[in-house]
């Protein structure tokens, strides 16, 4: 089983990773997809939707939504909190490796770092020619994640975060093969004691390899952002944000 197979690290690492703080920006995350891609309506793929910020904040707007993801814990977040708004969410519980859905969509989203994660880099470019074959053309693909310029210029190696009840959560980080992935480990610290320990590894992908890799999937980069809010992918940039469009 992969790591992110597990569904003891969403649940467990679901307070840290989707306070609520993080759950509204999406309300406002959303007005800035809309605004960078032109796309206003029609159906939306949120590929590796998690506990549904971006599906629930774009189904508010009207837009048709699609939400996929691995783990069927998020995905009952994710449906639950639709329910309490009866929103009319299609949950789709599948590995972004197979899923497809041939000229379906308008626009597709892939964000939080929630691309990268598998061994081979070839699976990675299997999700790219998905995503190209499940739009329609003209479609628009937004990916968000940390590029590895950004991350080389606030790098460290240990950093921590806590929770009200004194929970916390130690990330330990390493640069392996060249720059090519991260190794991450986290503990889960309560009460003086490691209560668990997670162990994983993704890709580091820079704007130009981004780019080139859109582009072999059959997609034409419109454009490189350094936040959603579209400020210039320089070095004041936060993170790495593609929109691409299928050809």
């Amino acid at each position: 089983m992969e790591w992110f197979e597990e569904e003891k690290f969403w649940s467990e690492l679901y307070p840290f990773m989707f306070p609520s703080s993080r759950m509204e920006k999406a309300e406002e995350d959303s007005d800035s997809i809309i605004e960078l891609t032109g796309i206003t309506e029609g159906d939306v793929l949120d590929l590796c939707c998690g506990p549904g910020r971006f599906s629930i904040a774009m189904a508010r707007r009207g837009f048709i939504i699609t939400g996929v993801d691995r783990s069927e814990y998020l995905l009952t977040m994710a449906g639950s909190r639709a329910s309490m708004e009866d929103l009319s969410i299609e949950w789709v519980l599948e590995d972004m490796r197979s899923f497809i859905r041939p000229d379906s969509f308008d626009l597709a989203i892939c964000m939080f770092t929630s691309f990268g994660y598998f061994e081979k880099h070839e699976d990675n470019m299997k999700v790219l020619y998905n995503i190209r074959e499940s739009l329609r053309q003209g479609g628009k693909f937004v990916l968000e994640l940390m590029g590895k310029e950004v991350l080389a210029s606030i790098f460290t190696h240990i950093s921590t975060d806590d929770l009200e009840d004194g929970t916390l959560l130690v990330q330990k980080h390493r640069i392996v093969d060249g720059w090519r992935k991260i190794h991450n480990e986290w503990l889960i610290i309560k009460d003086d004691m490691v209560k668990n320990r997670w162990k994983f590894s993704h890709w580091l992908y820079s704007a130009a390899e981004l780019a080139d890799m859109l582009q072999a999937a059959g997609f034409s980069v419109q454009q490189v952002y350094g936040s959603i809010n579209g400020i210039p992918y320089d070095s004041e940039a936060s993170r790495l944000v593609v929109i691409a469009a299928a050809e």
